[in-house]
């Protein structure tokens, strides 16, 4: 599955826009992000605030819905979806 990456996650990631991650049918997005941090160990701060919680104002979406709208990180994903990563907003 296509995993997108926003903003300043990108260059934990190596400025990818895009990362590829193999999942079983049916994983969770907890059981997809579990495999990004360990693809991408830094990103284990930026998007957790410990491992079964995500930082107040990441954002996750799946095919474009947020999944505080879905089942949240227990929300189950298919190979077709994509999965949209967001770190929390900044403005004044």
């Amino acid at each position: 599955m296509k995993v997108m990456v926003f903003g300043t996650l990108r260059s934990v990631v190596g400025g990818s826009k895009e990362i590829e991650v193999q999942l079983d049918e049916n994983s969770t997005i907890q059981e997809v992000l579990a495999q990004v941090v360990a693809d991408y160990p830094d990103l284990q701060k930026k998007v957790f605030s410990d491992r079964e919680q995500l930082s107040a104002g990441v954002l996750v979406f799946v095919n474009g819905r947020s999944i505080r709208f879905l089942s949240g990180l227990d929300t189950r994903l298919h190979e077709s979806d994509r999965l949209a990563l967001f770190p929390p907003l900044a403005g004044g």
